[in-house]
């Protein structure tokens, strides 16, 4: 099973308009509503792709009762933690004529001190039945950078942490399994400028000499670098 952990998790709201115009009346040609939140982005392809997939986190209101109940339709067994408050909407709205997005992201819910504690626990949990957990995503107001290593030291499988900022810096201190820095994450990581690819080798090289057994690094439209035990691999995608 894997246990995916979106502590900031919203509904994703996509407005498509034939040209978005900045201080008039927009009309929507279409939109469309899907649970979101980096930690169900990975939910979703996962559960597609036939794994038994747990989403956990923190939703509120009325709105984490959609995001849980849309869940179902991919299969996604919801087990997270109740709040009182609303849960967040992330707006994308996609201007056809230019061909440009522009978005929109609230910032969501405080999260108390207990309310965290009580998360914990009922993390403790589910994480017995997990093989794998993957923590994605920024964390809700209330919550800092030591969420994540406190959620990595207790799940005690392998995890996988992809963050970013103070939130992936004291992260990987806890020694995730694997992370997915891009190029400008691994350099604040390591402080090397990485202006070709054998200097961000060496800079993924650095990180998992740190105690991380699988760095990936995104590379953009030129598909990412992966530096493990077993050697370097370079994956490139089709244009």
């Amino acid at each position: 099973m894997i246990l995916t952990v979106t502590l900031n998790a919203a509904i994703d709201k996509r407005y498509v308009v034939e040209e978005f115009r900045v201080g008039e009346v927009n009309r929507m040609k279409e939109c469309a509503y899907t649970p979101g939140g980096k930690g169900l982005n990975v939910s979703k392809p996962a559960a597609i792709a036939g794994a038994e997939v747990v989403a956990t986190g923190f939703v509120g209101g009325h709105a984490g009762q959609y995001i849980e109940e849309s869940l179902k339709d991919f299969r996604i067994k919801s087990a997270f933690y109740h709040l009182a408050a609303e849960s967040r909407s992330c707006i994308n709205i996609w201007d056809e004529k230019n061909k440009v997005q522009t978005e929109f992201l609230e910032p969501g819910f405080t999260v108390k001190e207990e309310e965290f504690r009580g998360f914990v626990e009922k993390f403790a949990q589910l994480v017995k039945e997990a093989d794998v957990v993957a923590m994605s995503g920024s964390v809700p107001r209330g919550l800092d950078e030591k969420a994540y290593p406190i959620l990595v030291k207790k799940a005690g499988k392998k995890v996988i942490l992809d963050t970013s900022g103070k939130l992936l810096e004291e992260g990987i201190k806890a020694c995730p399994t694997m992370i997915k820095p891009n190029i400008d994450e691994i350099r604040m990581l390591t402080n090397k400028p990485c202006h070709d690819i054998q200097e961000i080798i060496q800079a993924a090289k650095e990180i998992h000499e740190r105690g991380i057994e699988v760095v990936v690094v995104s590379l953009g439209s030129d598909g990412s670098l992966c530096v493990c035990d077993d050697g370097v691999y370079r994956a490139v995608v089709p244009k």
